[in-house]
């Protein structure tokens, strides 16, 4: 029996107004599935006739429509289905040009889901009856919004939903199936899909796009194997996966590696590690890894095993002392842009510096044979600073592998690590001291400082009064402790971070190189003296707090204050500039290096407070070029330190012993004794201080050995002579605004496409790239991502990274090979492709390539 709703639709059809070249309407009633065979006859239309269709009148009703009756208006119910494209139909030219009407579920759920009306489809609506009975899944697979015109697509939205996607492909099915767990039993997508959806499509899917066939009983790991191994064997020989050829779809190589590579690095990474994880133990990976060479591994990035392969390999050659400096640094900038880079990322660092350091120690193989002083501190600020901050480097980077260790890695990074300080406190630390302290014992005995190098006491004269006096304002910087290799990365930080230019330089410290020594030294002043408890005074004045100190500037210009960091960092933008109104001078007082170092149970945080620093002092030139229009700008410190992670030996320490007579004041580093005390192993220093009148005199380790005393860290030590205390940084720091003539807006590198071909005829290729401009002071370091995309701005390949980070001057040195795998898809030579080179700042560029792939895109379904 026919609802009164479906004959109230038929009745509003006929009744409805004829379009302008129509005189009568035919509507074709489709009903498959025979749902209203019996109830057609007792359907009364009035001014309509009823034609029922039966396989053997077909050719009647063409007749009659066609040539017979060409006014009347006319209901042609087809219960029949044309199962070969129709090919059978003879009504099918009046059926183009008549009108059609569906009454059933599955009709009405195909035009609320805008499916073609094809038997293909109406096929397909039929497979999920189940899914399609429930209100909520519906509203999100038509939330979706797409039109279906053949079944595939309709599959793939069906699952993504019961794998709670808004769409998207079959990748995106798998991926998040399987990010879904490995266990059938809690795996929610896969049981969705069997009970709402429609397993043997999925597996069909499967099958297509990856290559895997799957049979009852075979676990969801075996897909995930088979598609992590097809994907691996895309960059790595047959050779290197010999026994596993079983997991490899040879024509699928390029979709898997593809799906690989975006479920690395989407959203679903996380459940990927787990994952790889698990294969890697069931296939035996790591074995195999360490048995490959590194060549044909640097080429992969599927497994994050491969990563700890590398590593394992280098440790070992490093901690029997080979160290392949150049083969190292290769490996690491290949990582940096592979997947799993941040699972080890701290132990890829590691192992970068300690090729760093390697590299300096080839290059200055045969020690330090130098005997003016100027020569070696030149050496020191030019070039061999460098390898205190890769010491740092490397032990910050080792100290968060402590953090987070990584089982496989861990015993042999901490045996490098034996090796790191052979190179830096045996080697570079013991030669580079001696050196220095020969060459400077003569002018400490009889000077108490280093001639012909600019003293830390002659600061305010060198660098603020001659500004002052030009009508500048001028602000200083005093970090505690910050030294000059810590210097060196603050003023290319400030260099590439901010709208102005910094120049480092060097002044020697006062001794004893300590905080109230050094912090008296760059005041203004004529005397700088100490009382009896050896505090220190600079005219008479005492100098130990920041009230002080302002104290002491303001005598020598009133128009001077002095504040400290925390201090400034809380104001408000109006006390800022309050406090510095009428102001000549201006010092800032930072400690963030010393605060950590000087104390015994944070003393091996040292390195991490060094990167504070840098972030706090940029900071404070930000606030002060912005808030306060600042330009004359100085960044310096009392003095430096030393810091070694080894623990001390008996043998590197000093007894209190070694004094004979009146001791004043002792540290690690240094000894202020009466005139007529002496001591043995201990460098002279001559010192105009006095106490009560009393000359004093001073004492320093020749070595970076350290005197015992009680209290505090041995390992993060000042006071003494070496380079590393005594060489004060002052960061000559100009800020520019834009429209200044002298201004240079900090830019990228730039990267050119150089390879001449812009035809790709390969899924898998390599392009190579030219980083434009080395980095320098206003050449800042950039990564850019590389794509291509076709004419709608689809991707059609995988996203490479470029890391712009080189500085040699020779062009050579700059050019990156980068390997693209475009899409497994189908490519016309006739279109437009374009290479995107883009990072996050600069317009991105695009380069036309044509893509001429001889490939079909051969996905069918087969439901």
């Amino acid at each position: 029996m026919l609802s009164e709703t479906i004959k109230l639709r038929l009745a509003e059809r006929f009744a409805a107004r004829k379009s302008e070249f129509h005189k009568r309407r035919i509507v074709f009633w489709h009903d498959e599935d025979g749902e209203f065979t019996d109830a057609i006859d007792e359907l009364d239309l009035p001014g309509v006739n009823i034609i029922k269709l039966t396989g053997t009148s077909n050719f009647a009703a063409k007749k009659l429509l066609s040539s017979d009756d060409l006014t009347g208006d006319y209901l042609v119910y087809d219960p029949l289905s044309y199962e070969r494209d129709q090919h059978d139909d003879w009504l099918l030219d009046i059926k183009l040009y008549s009108e059609e009407f569906r009454a059933d579920l599955v009709s009405l759920q195909m035009e609320e889901l805008l499916v073609e009306p094809s038997s293909a489809m109406r096929k397909t609506m039929k497979l999920y009856a189940k899914f399609l009975d429930n209100k909520d899944r519906k509203a999100k697979l038509r939330r979706i919004g797409r039109t279906y015109q053949t079944p595939l697509q309709l599959h793939i939205d069906i699952m993504a939903v019961l794998c709670g996607l808004n769409g998207g492909s079959a990748q995106d099915v798998i991926i998040a199936l399987l990010t879904a767990g490995l266990e059938k039993e809690s795996n929610d997508a896969l049981i969705n899909i069997e009970k709402f959806g429609n397993i043997e499509a999925f597996w069909q899917l499967a099958q297509k796009y990856t290559g895997y066939i799957n049979a009852k009983g075979r676990p969801l790991s075996d897909l995930a194997a088979h598609i992590l191994i097809t994907a691996l064997s895309q960059t790595m020989p047959p050779s290197a996966l010999r026994g596993l050829e079983r997991f490899v779809s040879d024509s699928c190589k390029a979709y898997c590696y593809q799906l690989v590579h975006e479920w690395q690095r989407g959203e679903g990474s996380e459940g990927l590690i787990e994952i790889c994880r698990y294969i890697e133990n069931e296939l035996r990976l790591a074995n195999r890894f360490d048995k490959t060479e590194i060549d044909v591994l640097s080429k992969s990035d599927t497994f994050p095993a491969i990563n700890e392969s590398i590593l394992k390999r280098f440790f070992a050659e490093v901690g029997e002392n080979v160290i392949k400096a150049e083969d190292i640094i290769v490996a690491v900038e290949n990582r940096r842009t592979a997947a799993w880079y941040a699972l080890t990322e701290d132990y890829l660092e590691s192992l970068y510096y300690i090729a760093k350091m390697q590299e300096f120690y080839l290059a200055h193989i045969e020690g330090f044979h130098i005997v003016e002083p100027s020569r070696i501190w030149k050496l020191y600020t030019n070039e061999a600073y460098k390898m205190d901050s890769h010491y740092r480097r490397f032990h910050y980077c080792f100290g968060n592998t402590l953090k987070y260790p990584n089982t496989i890695l861990e015993d042999a990074l901490k045996k490098c690590s034996d090796v790191v300080e052979g190179l830096y406190s045996e080697w570079f630390l013991k030669q580079l001291t001696l050196a220095w302290t020969k060459a400077i014992a003569g002018d400490l005995d009889s000077l108490g400082y280093v001639s012909e190098i600019n003293e830390q006491r002659q600061s305010y004269n060198l660098y603020v009064s001659p500004n002052v006096s030009k009508g500048n304002r001028v602000y200083v910087i005093i970090s505690d402790a910050l030294r000059y290799e810590v210097a060196a990365e603050l003023s290319e930080s400030l260099s590439h971070k901010t709208k102005g230019k910094a120049t480092l330089e060097s002044v020697q410290a006062v001794f004893p190189s300590i905080t109230k020594f050094g912090m008296a030294a760059l005041l203004p002043g004529n005397e700088v003296s100490v009382n009896d408890k050896i505090d220190v005074f600079v005219d008479g004045k005492p100098t130990a707090s920041t009230a002080q100190r302002g104290a002491i500037l303001n005598a020598a210009n009133t128009d001077s204050v002095a504040v400290t960091y925390k201090e400034l960092l809380q104001m408000k933008k109006q006390e800022r500039r309050d406090l510095v109104a009428g102001k000549e001078i201006i010092y800032i007082y930072h400690n963030a290096i010393d605060a950590t170092g000087d104390k015994s149970h944070t003393e091996t945080k040292v390195f991490e407070a060094c990167d504070t620093a840098i972030d706090e002092l940029t900071t404070i030139v930000k606030i002060i070029t912005g808030d306060l229009s600042a330009v004359n700008i100085f960044i310096t410190a009392d003095h430096g330190f030393l810091y070694t992670y080894r623990p001390l030996e008996e043998s590197q320490k000093i007894s209190r012993q070694t004094f004979n007579g009146d001791i004043l004041e002792l540290g690690r580093r240094y000894a202020l004794v009466s005139p007529e005390t002496t001591a043995d192993y201990l460098l002279p220093v001559k010192t105009e201080r006095t106490i009560g009148g009393e000359p004093m005199k001073g004492y320093a380790p020749q070595d970076t050995v350290r005197i015992k005393v009680q209290g505090g860290g041995e390992n993060y030590v000042h006071g003494g002579i070496s380079l590393q205390e005594m060489v004060v940084p002052v960061i000559v720091y100009k800020g520019m605004r834009t429209g200044y003539k002298k201004y240079v807006e900090v830019q990228n590198p730039g990267l050119l496409l150089i390879s001449e071909s812009r035809k790709v005829s390969n899924l898998m290729f390599s392009l190579d790239f030219l980083q434009k401009h080395p980095v320098g002071e206003k050449v800042q370091p950039c990564n850019y991502s590389l794509h291509f995309i076709n004419d709608e701005g689809v991707p059609v390949s995988d996203f490479q990274t470029v890391i712009a980070d080189r500085t040699s001057k020779n062009a050579s040195d700059r050019v990156f090979r980068v390997r693209f795998t475009l899409k497994q898809m189908q490519y016309n030579r006739n279109k437009i492709y374009h290479l995107v080179i883009a990072n996050d700042t600069d317009a991105p560029e695009e380069i036309e390539f044509r893509i001429d792939i001889a490939f079909a895109d051969d996905f069918g379904f087969g439901l």
